[in-house]
């Protein structure tokens, strides 16, 4: 704003009312720019923080998404997908918060398999299988800032396991693959069951070659500790049954490093 000095005395009639109405015009016009310089400044400032914000979630995951991935086999014309981990684990993470999210990784699978025998007479018998297998690992990502497109991470697992199995025979021998009709014989075979336990730590990166599809890499180092349980056999001939139990073939216990799927593709949800 800008006031010029002015002699009162050289002004004519009714002109001290126009000189205060002038610096009154001048004071107006001078504020509306200001308050239109702080409106144009804020809307700046706010397009600013969205495409920071833009630019932050544009690529990779944020508070709430959720993550899965699959194993990359093959080669650029000849790709092919599994499941993590030798094939054995469904993976996901949840995002807790930008650079921090938890991991899942489980399987259970169940198989069940029947042969039947058949004697010449028209008898039936049977032979079946069973197999129970679970696998869970839950642990934790610490990702950092990274570039705009690839995130690097450290974390840890906690690694469990469990397998059960089981085969049952009646009116036949016990041969699951080529059962043969065998009168007034049954049996039945529990176990061995396996319990494997373990921790691990892991580093790795993913890399967003497109909004929210990202290819990974993973190692790992940790132990695992895996012993088998007992078997229980019982057979029934003619009437007579025998049971017996045999005690666990033994255990293993290995601390290593590894690659942990090999490249994966994955994906945010």
């Amino acid at each position: 704003m800008k006031v010029q000095t002015t002699n009162y005395q050289q002004l004519p009639k009714n002109s001290t009312f126009l000189f205060l109405f002038g610096i009154t015009v001048d004071y107006c016009a001078d504020l509306k720019t200001i308050i239109n310089m702080k409106k144009i400044l804020l809307v700046f400032g706010l397009a600013i923080a969205g495409l920071a914000a833009n630019a932050q979630s544009e690529f990779k995951p944020t508070k709430g998404d959720v993550t899965t991935e699959f194993g990359l086999t093959g080669g650029v014309l000849n790709s092919g997908f599994n499941l993590n981990e030798a094939g054995s684990l469904l993976r996901f993470r949840y995002f807790t918060e930008e650079k921090m999210a938890v991991r899942l990784g489980f399987n259970l699978s169940s198989n069940k398999e029947t042969a039947n025998a058949y004697g010449v007479n028209g008898e039936t018998g049977n032979a079946k299988r069973s197999e129970t297998n679970f696998l869970l690992n839950l642990g934790l990502e610490k990702h950092f800032a990274g570039t705009e497109r690839l995130s690097t991470y450290v974390g840890g697992d906690i690694l469990f396991g469990y397998g059960n199995q089981k085969a049952t025979y009646n009116n036949s021998n016990n041969n699951i693959g080529n059962p043969t009709y065998v009168a007034n014989v049954s049996g039945e075979t529990k176990g061995p069951s396996t319990l494997g336990i373990g921790l691990r730590a892991v580093a790795g990166a993913d890399y967003y070659f497109t909004k929210k599809v990202y290819l990974g890499v993973e190692g790992g180092f940790g132990f695992l500790y895996q012993k088998e349980g007992k078997t229980t056999v019982s057979n029934t001939v003619a009437g007579n049954n025998t049971t017996n139990t045999f005690d666990s073939a033994g255990s293993s216990f290995s601390i290593e490093p590894s690659v942990i799927t090999g490249v994966r593709i994955g994906f945010v949800f």
